[in-house]
């Protein structure tokens, strides 16, 4: 009885290991070789790998390759290429380009007034109308001169009296030469000689915008030789100019 027991548990252990070993699939050939493929990418393989499928193999299965996919900041797009060789890549320089100076064509000028003033408190006006700047006014004066006789004691000497005679300017001695807009009295330019101005004895004043200008001459105790001039081109005739008594 012990011995028919123990041969139906024999043959039950038997089938039910037939059972067991039926279930289980052989190994796949394409697992191991997946595995490395994940592996090698997550051991430092291209990072951002894509995988694409290709086409089935011979033994029906499907196999898988890695295309890169470029990482922000690399080349992105295009094609590599070989660096510019550095011995010969042409040395750079700071200088610019200079433009030649431009030489200003120079003015030929023509006298539209001269006469030499002797004003005794008294003023004289005209008018031009400036087609084309600039139009300069050139002034040479000649102030009437005081004497006088200083009489002061010395204290270098013999402490005597002493007399010295000074020559000096008129102190009522004076010029002024005004330009304005004849419309609005406005006052464009002026110059003068004395009362507020210096006292030298050559003077210049110059007009740069086109228009009509009123020009007045003022003064007293003084004579002034003065000389209005415009360029030729552009401008009504004139004459030809007067040499100055003086410089500016």
């Amino acid at each position: 009885m012990t011995g028919t027991r123990t041969g139906i548990i024999c043959i039950l252990v038997i089938v039910a290991m037939i059972c067991l070993s039926g279930c289980i699939s052989p190994p796949d050939k394409n697992a191991g070789s997946g595995a490395q493929g994940g592996n090698a990418a997550s051991k430092g393989g291209i990072s951002g790998a894509k995988a694409t499928p290709t086409a089935a193999g011979t033994d029906g299965g499907s196999t898988t390759t890695t295309t890169p996919t470029p990482a922000p900041g690399e080349a992105g797009y295009l094609v590599p290429a070989t660096p510019y060789p550095i011995e010969t890549t042409p040395g750079t320089t700071m200088s610019g380009t200079r433009f030649p100076d431009i030489t200003p064509s120079p003015v030929e000028y023509m006298g539209i007034y001269y006469s030499t003033l002797a004003l005794k408190n008294n003023k004289t006006a005209f008018t031009y109308d400036l087609q084309k700047p600039p139009l300069v006014i050139e002034i040479c004066f000649s102030p009437n001169m005081t004497t006088r006789t200083i009489w002061y004691d010395s204290k270098y000497t013999n402490r005597g009296e002493k007399t010295e005679t000074v020559t000096t300017i008129s102190p009522a001695a004076w010029f002024e030469v005004i330009v304005r807009e004849p419309a609005s009295g406005q006052i464009v330019a002026k110059e003068g000689f004395a009362r507020g101005y210096s006292t030298d004895t050559g003077k210049d004043l110059m007009i740069r915008s086109q228009g009509k200008y009123l020009i007045e001459f003022s003064g007293n105790e003084l004579s002034a030789q003065v000389q209005i001039r415009v360029p030729k081109e552009g401008n009504p005739a004139g004459s030809p100019l007067k040499k100055m008594a003086c410089t500016f």
